[in-house]
């Protein structure tokens, strides 16, 4: 098969996408690059678990990816993009959170984002549970109930919890961009029995709770090794 930079499309946006955190990672202030060395387990290890979802889901149909918009080069089924995206999307969110931390340091509103999250979490059960039928929304909002309430009871979490939901709410921003892009070619399209077939422009509103739950999982590993005495 013969590639053209259509087929492309999905490399570039990825590349795209890094550029600009790998090249600020060396800013003077913040010098994210300092804490790369935090990086390999708080990416790598919910890569895996997310990359083996991705996998699952393709395999039954519930997602799929368009020949047309990446190289055509396929591992376990997926193509080596939706591997980097693995890796390109928690680094620009890891990037992101120390920014936050940095330029917001001063700013604590643990108590009201506390109650907030724990309402969150509630909406997230009341989701999955009437969501039983359909794979992606029932397990998307499932996973992040867990792991929301799981943090919730983490005392580490209510120290950061602020950051962690400015960081957040300004992450959204570039993946409003990247995965519109990747939703409205399509690169990748999903089975309308699979989900709720409501979407935020042509994103699925559970592709927001699909990030949340990477983000949250990438900054609690980060943090967690950076953990002081007093936080064990």
């Amino acid at each position: 098969m013969s590639l053209s930079l259509t087929h492309s499309t999905y490399l570039l946006l990825m590349l795209l996408s890094v550029l600009f955190p790998v090249i600020f990672s060396f800013e003077k202030q913040i010098h994210f690059v300092s804490r790369w060395k935090y990086l390999l387990l708080a990416i790598g290890l919910p890569a895996l678990g997310f990359i083996a979802w991705d996998i699952w889901f393709t395999h039954i149909g519930v997602w799929s990816f368009n020949d047309d918009y990446t190289l055509g080069i396929k591992l376990l089924g997926l193509p080596v993009e939706e591997w980097l995206f693995f890796l390109v999307v928690p680094f620009c969110g890891i990037f992101i959170y120390e920014v936050v931390k940095f330029y917001f340091r001063k700013f604590s509103y643990q108590g009201r984002l506390v109650k907030t999250l724990w309402f969150v979490s509630a909406i997230f059960f009341l989701i999955a549970i009437s969501t039983r039928q359909l794979e992606y929304t029932f397990w998307n909002f499932t996973f992040n109930t867990l792991f929301l309430v799981f943090l919730l009871f983490s005392s580490w979490f209510y120290r950061h919890i602020t950051h962690f939901v400015i960081a957040l709410l300004i992450t959204f921003i570039p993946m409003l961009i990247i995965n519109g892009i990747l939703t409205s070619f399509p690169v990748v399209s999903y089975n309308p029995d699979a989900f709720s077939n409501l979407r935020l422009f042509s994103i699925p509103l559970e592709d927001f709770a699909y990030f949340f739950l990477l983000f949250s999982m990438n900054i609690y590993l980060y943090e967690r090794q950076q953990r002081t005495p007093d936080e064990l």
